[in-house]
């Protein structure tokens, strides 16, 4: 679950996949969940339905639910409907720098296999004013995303999408990947002294950097960092990730470059994934976005 503080705006990403994607995923892999989708042929959307079950349902097994659901939303929290235009965009997005990128560097049917079932939008936040924070996004048993605020989300601006849909996204993946294959434990031993679960948002992102971590919240415990330092690397360009080493220092930057090693050498060995080919193709997509390609999406028609 991702949250900000609505006073001191800290970033939480905070998974409740703790019972364990295994007992989610399917037993048998089958061309799709989804018996017999069927797109309302009455409803003002059934151009867009349409378009998801082409591009979401049949091709990658998963739901792109974008209409607001009250039985499939806390009721302890009110929230608002995404609107049309901007889950339009992002659905685009989605495919080309999250579900395209995969296809790319890992295989056609790995996320249709290994990937969420379900992606939900919410157009705002989930606000609690008595703590002061608003959860922006969060992830059930590995097998749906939830990313709220989406309405606000300004979708020419990447380092916006980055930091609240596309890193959570990696983030969220992360953990369902290591609960199948677990992460080497060595990962928790280079700094066990400094993980905080109880007052990491008190560290500066500098301070966390120092000591070893990518975020302050990676800061929180081990699982964390570990998807923490994979989705990091992922999304964000390398002047940014070389500011970010440089300004860890001769403590805190060997630590982050050694516990990069020992993710990439996971994701290669357990699934296959080679981390640095990810991080190439997502910058390089990030730096050439083309709007009219991305929302005509001839580029996938064609695979």
């Amino acid at each position: 679950m991702r949250s900000k503080t609505m006073k001191k705006f800290y970033i939480l990403l905070l998974s409740v996949i703790a019972l364990g994607f295994a007992s989610c995923k399917d037993d048998q892999f089958t061309d799709t969940i989804f018996v017999d989708p069927v797109v309302d042929e009455d409803a003002y959307t059934k151009a867009f339905d349409a378009w998801l079950k082409i591009h979401y349902t049949d091709k990658y097994n998963v739901e792109f639910i974008y209409k607001l659901d009250d039985n499939a939303t806390n009721p302890n929290y009110n929230v608002v409907p995404v609107s049309l235009g901007k889950a339009d965009t992002i659905a685009h997005l989605a495919l080309y720098l999250w579900y395209d990128v995969y296809d790319s560097i890992v295989s056609p049917t790995f996320l249709k296999e290994y990937g969420p079932k379900m992606i939900q939008l919410v157009g705002s936040a989930m606000i609690n004013a008595a703590q002061g924070t608003e959860i922006l996004g969060f992830a059930e048993n590995g097998n749906k995303i939830t990313l709220l605020k989406v309405n606000k989300m300004e979708t020419n601006n990447i380092d916006q999408l980055n930091e609240y849909i596309f890193k959570t996204m990696h983030h969220e993946f992360a953990h369902v990947l290591h609960q199948q294959k677990t992460y080497p434990k060595e990962f928790g031993l280079i700094n066990p002294e400094d993980y905080d679960p109880n007052r990491w948002q008190d560290r500066a992102d500098t301070t966390a950097w120092q000591l070893g971590f990518v975020s302050n919240y990676g800061s929180s415990q081990t699982r964390e960092d570990f998807v923490e330092t994979i989705a990091n690397y992922i999304v964000k360009p390398d002047t940014t990730w070389n500011y970010m080493i440089e300004k860890a220092g001769s403590v805190g930057g060997p630590i982050i470059i050694q516990k990069l090693e020992i993710c990439r050498n996971w994701l290669a060995e357990k699934w296959q994934i080679d981390l640095d080919a990810m991080h190439a193709e997502v910058q390089k997509r990030q730096s050439n976005l083309d709007w009219d390609m991305i929302m005509n999406l001839e580029f996938l028609n064609e695979k």
